[in-house]
């Protein structure tokens, strides 16, 4: 399906012809966009609505920008965007800070891989470093208020929050909308104390591994026959291509959306087949291959709704089973097999998989705990932890309820994951890398957490706060220890411990 990005222009030309005298430089437009996809026109207006193209009192667009096409199914789309409806609502709007330009941008995100021109989403930032721009703000955000008063739903377009949403069922009453107060309460020790690493985790990224490893080399291990399938053919054109495109500059009509998925049901087929036939020395290099192509939002969203998760899980089942003499899994298994489940976060729809598959969640948090007990190689060890940073994120975020459509991480898996990230951390010595990321890892898993819950307990029993400060001595340019060791775990548990 294509997929074309509508611009308006909320200024109808005034923008044009007198940003200049009023904010120093030419700004074209007050840009408003929406995505055009299906038949369908999606826009962020009092909530993300489907509506028939053109029908709102801003008419025809200035510009329809082809952004690329998707291959993803309907029904995949429609459930990503319920998963982002509670975060998109009237309330969360923000004129300069979460906007139609932001819905758009995530949307074509998912659907392409890439989002849209930089000149649209950077806006508001070139207003507000222009003098006058900051003084006009308060009269533009009185403006867009008033606007939105006059509609009971919020809108700025006039559109009607029920009438014109075509394939936008509604949400249930206790997600319907975003939380906005702050969080943890007032009440939380972690309310008080100054923590900049984890002020901002509904705009932290999680952690992928996205270089290219060479393919030639790569491919070559994986033995004449399964070398020669054409799925690999497609993949390895997908992957040259789609890193060149992400490499040069990107225009209107290139990027990564310009370049074709390779068949995702034979890609696979051909993961879970190499699983059964290939040896276990060179098995990482099919599984990396995999990995590779999980960067990309669309065949990381495919494979989010995979049933059963079974590709991923038969890889999981051969790191985690002895070889047939009893040895265990290979490191370069190991090592790609724990970034490969860290790209699967490259979709929004995987947090969700994660937490409430009652197979591959524990599979998972298994994975986890096994591979911080590698004491020879650094490298599992930070991938280890990379892959603890991506699920903290997505459990503090659940608890915040910042992202309503993920399940809690259940409070034993919590427990498991903290007692095996504290004794990796106490036993840490050689990598600073890996230590950084073990300790935002742990940040983020017990930032806010239940005072009287399990995870806290655990904490206080293992002297969490004591282990962490313990390691200032051994990498003291680690600012982390402190924040975390003495902050986050010291003097909330202390409070805390004393209620």
């Amino acid at each position: 399906m294509e997929v074309q990005l509508l611009v308006y222009d909320l200024s109808r030309g005034l923008s044009r012809q007198m940003s200049m005298g009023f904010l120093g430089f030419q700004l074209d437009a007050i840009y408003h966009t929406s995505i055009e996809l299906n038949g369908r026109e999606y826009v962020y207006d009092g909530g993300i609505l489907a509506i028939q193209p053109y029908s709102s009192h801003l008419g025809h667009p200035m510009e329809k920008l082809p952004l690329g096409s998707t291959s993803l199914t309907m029904d995949v789309i429609e459930e990503y965007l319920d998963s982002i409806r509670p975060i998109f609502t009237a309330e969360a709007y923000d004129l300069f800070q979460h906007n139609c330009n932001n819905f758009t941008d995530s949307f074509a995100k998912f659907l392409l891989g890439h989002g849209i021109p930089e000149y649209i989403t950077g806006m508001p930032r070139a207003v507000m470093a222009s003098p006058m721009g900051r003084m006009l703000l308060p009269q533009l955000v009185q403006s867009v208020n008033a606007g939105r008063r006059q509609n009971s739903n919020g809108s700025l377009l006039g559109l009607q929050n029920g009438a014109q949403q075509a394939q936008a069922p509604a949400l249930p009453p206790q997600s319907a909308q975003l939380k906005t107060s702050a969080f943890p309460s007032a009440s939380h020790p972690h309310s008080s104390l100054r923590l900049p690493s984890f002020s901002n985790a509904a705009n932290t990224k999680p952690v992928l591994f996205e270089k290219k490893p060479p393919l030639d080399k790569l491919i070559g291990k994986l033995g004449e026959e399964m070398a020669g399938r054409p799925v690999v053919h497609s993949l390895r054109r997908f992957l040259e291509e789609r890193d060149s495109s992400s490499s040069g500059t990107r225009t209107k009509q290139n990027g990564p959306a310009s370049v074709a998925i390779p068949d995702l049901a034979y890609l696979g087929q051909f993961v879970r087949e190499a699983v059964q036939v290939m040896p276990r020395d060179t098995l990482f290099a099919a599984v990396d291959l995999f990995r590779c192509s999980l960067v990309d939002p669309r065949v990381s969203g495919f494979f989010a709704e995979e049933p059963d998760h079974a590709t991923v899980q038969s890889v999981l089942s051969v790191v985690s089973t002895p070889g047939s003499n009893g040895e265990t899994c290979p490191y370069a298994l190991r090592l790609v097999a724990l970034q490969m489940v860290c790209n699967l976060f490259s979709s929004p729809l995987y947090e969700r998989e994660l937490f409430s598959h009652a197979v591959l969640r524990p599979a998972v948090v298994q994975l986890v705990s096994a591979s911080f007990l590698d004491d020879n190689h650094n490298s599992v060890r930070a991938a280890s932890a990379s892959l603890l940073f991506n699920m903290a994120l997505a459990i503090r975020r659940s608890r915040e309820g910042t992202q309503p459509a993920t399940p809690p991480l259940p409070d034993e898996d919590q427990v498991e994951l903290a007692a095996s990230v504290v004794e990796a951390i106490g036993q840490e010595t050689a990598s600073g890398g890996a230590l950084q990321v073990m300790l935002m890892a742990l940040g983020h898993m017990i930032y806010g957490a239940p005072l009287d819950g399990e995870l806290i307990d655990l904490l206080r029993v293992l002297d969490a706060a004591g282990v962490v400060q313990g390691k200032a001595k051994a990498f003291p340019d680690e600012p982390l220890i402190a924040e975390v060791g003495s902050e986050l775990l010291g003097k909330a548990l202390e409070a805390g411990g004393e209620k």
